[in-house]
């Protein structure tokens, strides 16, 4: 190859390399700018004019830092527009923020024969910035019969002579819109909830159903009842057919309360707010899973400890970001701990609800640590193969059901699946010895309870100051 050509493929590769070392240290600007307002709370106002099937669009968010921001814009919005369109990168989608606001204009286009319609994720979204609260003005101009709803209070209606004037509020973000050209009666639910509905006997549905004591500081999901568009369920607006079941709308309102106001966590694991919904309704699932959870709380709690539980789910300040912090309220109902709905998420299958303490166990003087003991019917449980190892006994597993111990003397075999046990290959019944079951086994684990553990053994164990002492 001649040197020139050399030269000149030497040349476009390290601009290649330029580029793209610029680009990627631009986006590293932009990324620490919008990582660096991580904590920043703002305002916005959207203004709407709907108009012969069009929605015009002004959007302002006031108290930015002057930073450069990436933005999401709506893919249904047209025609975008900013008072400063120089400091618009339409390649990367920023925007160069100037006076400490941002002002974005732009159109959704809507089929004005349509009988009614739904917006979502209609907004532009700026990132890393949290928003803290929304205010939404809507100007109606085309059907003058029709009605706006929202997934939040309404805090202003105004009917002029060629004007439809509404205004909708809530803390953070999330917002859908609702238009339908059939009218809509709006009231509140126990002064909290909104309600639209398509018929006014419906204005006193859910009033005595839906009552959790709730605090006016929380988010309540608006509810509207109307024939003219699909059923929704979200966080903020739930859509349902007028001939629902009270029950039932009653549990789907309570879980998208619960989602709003005390889940950050997971996507996969928000079911547990179902569940937690199910229960406050007393509504058990369809779902079979689900159902064998419902069954398996109400089974092994008090209806006082379901409502003791229940409530300090609802009197949290701060949102779950994790099961365990469910868990951990769950076991202070015992003041023991347990892993119920951990478990689940794992092994993907509904296991016992068990609690537990981890406090350590002293065995002639050798501390255990790091070991279950479980309590199950007001009694103890305790992991049979490490206590059994430190009193110099042989321990085997001989299968999934049957543990065989021995001493060199005493032989003991233990089962899973029968009504009795052998000492010296001598069978007793289990009734005889303890009116307790003798023995769980969890996770391919045997534990043996206590009373059985101190009679068969002839061991003494005491429980002090946070520890287990057995010999």
């Amino acid at each position: 190859m001649p040197i020139k050509h050399k030269t000149r493929s030497l040349f476009i590769i390290i601009l290649s390399l330029i580029i793209i070392i610029l680009a990627a240290f631009q986006w590293t600007k932009l990324k620490e700018g919008t990582d660096q307002d991580d904590h920043l709370s703002v305002k916005q106002q959207i203004e709407i004019v709907h108009d012969s099937g069009k929605l015009k669009i002004k959007q302002t968010l006031q108290n930015l830092k002057n930073h450069t921001y990436l933005l999401k814009l709506p893919e249904a919005g047209v025609n975008f527009t900013f008072p400063h369109m120089e400091f618009w990168d339409e390649t990367n989608k920023s925007i160069a923020v100037r006076d400490n606001t941002l002002t974005v204009e732009y159109e959704i286009n809507t089929n004005p024969d349509n009988q009614a319609f739904l917006l979502e994720n209609w907004m532009v979204q700026i990132s890393g910035v949290e928003i803290v609260n929304t205010i939404v003005k809507i100007s109606e101009l085309t059907n003058m019969a029709g009605s706006w709803a929202a997934g939040a209070p309404m805090t202003y209606h105004e009917v002029l002579d060629q004007l439809q004037y509404y205004v909708f509020e809530r803390k953070g973000v999330d917002i859908p819109l609702y238009w339908q050209k059939a009218p809509l009666f709006y009231t509140y639910i126990g002064e909290k909830i909104p309600l639209y509905t398509d018929r006014k006997t419906d204005q006193n549905l859910l009033t005595s159903s839906i009552d959790l004591g709730l605090k006016h500081d929380k988010e309540f999901p608006a509810v509207i009842l109307t024939e003219q568009i699909n059923p929704l369920q979200s966080v903020s607006l739930i859509i349902e057919n007028p001939e629902i079941d009270q029950n039932l709308l009653s549990s789907i309102w309570v879980e998208q309360f619960l989602l709003s106001n005390f889940w950050a966590g997971k996507d996969e694991e928000k079911w547990v707010m179902n569940i937690l919904a199910k229960i406050i309704t007393e509504q058990p699932p369809i779902d079979e899973v689900k159902a064998q959870i419902y069954a398996e709380l109400k089974n092994k709690l008090s209806n006082n400890e379901i409502s003791i539980f229940i409530s300090s789910i609802l009197q949290t300040d701060q949102k779950f970001t994790s099961l365990a912090e469910i868990d951990q309220l769950l076991g202070r109902l015992k003041g023991l701990k347990t892993s119920f709905f951990q478990d689940i998420a794992i092994e993907q299958t509904v296991s016992p609800l068990y609690f537990f303490t981890d406090e350590p166990i002293y065995v002639r003087n050798h501390k255990l640590e790091n070991y279950r003991v479980y309590w199950m019917d007001d009694v103890y449980y305790f992991p049979i193969r490490p206590i059994i190892e430190n009193l110099n006994y042989q321990f085997e597993q001989i299968s999934e059901d049957e543990i065989f111990i021995t001493n060199g003397k005493t032989t003991f075999r233990f089962y899973d699946n029968k009504d009795f046990f052998l000492i010296n290959e001598e069978q007793y019944g289990l009734l005889t010895m303890s009116d307790k079951l003798p023995y769980l086994k969890i996770n391919n684990e045997f534990y043996i309870q206590k009373e059985f553990f101190r009679k068969v053994f002839r061991i003494e164990i005491n429980h002090q100051n946070n520890q287990f002492f057995i010999r």
